[in-house]
């Protein structure tokens, strides 16, 4: 047998193996409301994710803050401590 030969006949076989074969009952819709909600944005398909990720960000964001206080605070000494100090960043 040639190989187009031999894949005709296997796809007759499977033709005829499935042929009673069909979707179940309301698949369409499903597959329709699946796609409708995927259409919505990526931000709501990364809500369920992020929120593993929020006390990690809420935790980065207060360090942050810190950081920038004590920052702040250390550039206010320097420049009240003397006229000619030079910052260096």
């Amino acid at each position: 047998m040639s190989d187009e030969t031999d894949i005709d006949a296997r796809l007759a076989r499977l033709a005829a193996a499935t042929e009673g074969i069909g979707a179940s009952p309301g698949f369409s819709s499903r597959v329709m409301a699946r796609i409708g909600e995927e259409q919505l944005g990526t931000l709501f398909a990364l809500r369920a994710p992020a929120r593993r990720f929020l006390p990690l960000g809420m935790l980065a964001a207060a360090a942050a803050f810190v950081w920038a206080i004590s920052v702040s605070s250390q550039v206010d000494e320097a420049m009240a401590s003397s006229d000619d100090t030079e910052l260096v960043w």
